[in-house]
């Protein structure tokens, strides 16, 4: 059993480049760039990078690519003994084509996969998740999956990161259930019905949350920071001028990162807020999905 448990996808995702203008119907001289994400896989990474007890509920398919994602993860002391093998699928796919000015020009998405990810699988390793300190869900999960993981780990604080806004409609009949949730600004419009133009509005979709249940609410502003309450605390934390940005992508992973790491900690709802930039901006100052420089000692630093 690990204390933070992370029921989710993971990925991997193919990009390839070309070095001129892009041709159709030919061969084109470039890069391919392969590499492991996905939204829970991020997770487990960052959190074992900061030092976390962390263990990763998963499938993959019986190919090369899934079992290496899979020994990454265990090589980062991530437990992976609940990452089902399935026989005769290959394990959840993005490749996506750009062209010269690294725009994408089209995409392929391959995660049917995630769908084995079924309650009976969870049952499976009910135990053990429940014996978590916290529980990450990826939003890629099912409907089904989510309400029966809120249902079945009642006691047990769960950690909801939405995803995209069209995921974050999946979770709406349950949302209840979940300890802290990580929205964006149009997830959480999406969640709540309330359309947001200014902090007043960010503090009226929190409070709703916080209405249907929800005990810790940290809503990412893009560029400009984070909102986060729990009903006694509140406010707005603003990024540093000095920010580094190399890429956003990955930011929200090592945010929700930190949340868990905080819960685990014992943090107030502000404190884990302040790691969560923290940990964001560690991310952003590198072009991969997860920075290989996240760690526990750098995060602090930059807290003080």
């Amino acid at each position: 059993m690990a204390q933070i448990t992370v029921v989710g996808g993971i990925n991997i995702d193919i990009e390839g480049s070309p070095f001129e203008k892009l041709k159709y119907h030919d061969s084109n001289p470039g890069r391919i760039h392969l590499a492991f994400g996905g939204v829970g896989r991020n997770i487990a990474e960052n959190a074992a990078r900061l030092g976390g007890d962390v263990a990763m509920v998963s499938v993959i398919g019986d190919d090369q690519m899934g079992q290496a994602a899979r020994k990454e993860l265990e090589g980062l002391g991530v437990d992976v003994s609940c990452v089902r093998t399935l026989r005769g699928r290959n394990s959840a796919m993005y490749l996506s084509i750009l062209d010269d000015r690294r725009d994408m020009e089209l995409a392929f998405c391959d995660m049917d996969i995630i769908e084995a990810i079924t309650p009976v699988f969870l049952k499976e390793h009910r135990e053990f998740i429940a014996g978590s300190r916290i529980i990450a869900l990826d939003g890629n999960l099912t409907e089904e999956l989510l309400c029966c993981a809120v249902e079945m780990f009642d006691g047990t604080p769960i950690f909801f990161d939405p995803v995209s806004g069209a995921k974050a409609l999946k979770a709406k009949s349950c949302l209840g259930g979940f300890e802290s949730i990580k929205p964006n600004i149009l997830e959480a419009e999406i969640l709540t019905g309330i359309t947001i133009d200014g902090e007043d509005d960010v503090r009226r979709a929190a409070d709703r949350l916080l209405e249907k249940g929800v005990k810790r609410v940290f809503i990412t502003l893009n560029k400009d920071g984070v909102y986060y309450t729990d009903g006694g605390s509140e406010g707005f934390l603003r990024p540093a001028d000095s920010l580094k940005i190399v890429s956003a992508t990955g930011a929200g992973d090592s945010f929700s990162a930190a949340i868990l790491m905080g819960t685990v900690w014992g943090k107030t709802v502000e404190e884990t807020a302040r790691m969560g930039m923290a940990a964001a901006s560690i991310a952003m100052e590198s072009s991969c999905a997860v920075n290989r420089e996240m760690n526990m000692q750098e995060l602090l630093r930059r807290l003080t």
